[in-house]
């Protein structure tokens, strides 16, 4: 990505990396992808930060290994591929003979299509709180 500073870690550009194919994969053709992207990457991190002490390392890991996985193919890390292949990667994920590599997908996808809807629809929470008693207007 060309934003991305050279002091982000691997983890974070990999998580850029797919927040940016998430949206490009849900709105397509919009030019507010860039911004989605981004959107959905800081919102994946900051799920990252509030897991439990317990599954922080193992998510951090899977998410280092995702970004590997392409090297091994296309001499390149996620992060590093253009649009169209790391769509391409992430399909390949998706159709995975293995369940690891098929929920990976999945959760992340799951969080980033959340953040994009998020933000392109508002959020409930936004408004604040209903006094005690009141009905929420449509």
């Amino acid at each position: 990505m060309k934003d991305v500073s050279r002091s982000a870690s691997q983890f974070e550009r990999a998580i850029l990396a797919l927040g940016e194919t998430i949206a490009w994969e849900r709105r397509s053709g919009d030019d507010g992808n860039t911004a989605l992207g981004k959107g959905a990457a800081d919102f994946l991190l900051s799920v990252h930060r509030r897991m439990p002490d317990f599954l922080r390392p193992p998510f951090h890991i899977l998410v280092l290994v995702f970004d590997l996985w392409p090297l091994l193919r296309r001499g390149r890390f996620f992060h590093q591929l253009p649009l169209d292949d790391r769509l391409a990667e992430l399909d390949t994920w998706r159709r995975s003979r293995l369940e690891i590599r098929r929920r990976f997908v999945e959760f992340y996808v799951s969080l980033g299509v959340f953040s994009v809807y998020s933000d392109l629809y508002g959020r409930d929470y936004q408004y604040g709180e209903l006094p005690p008693g009141e009905q929420a207007r449509s």
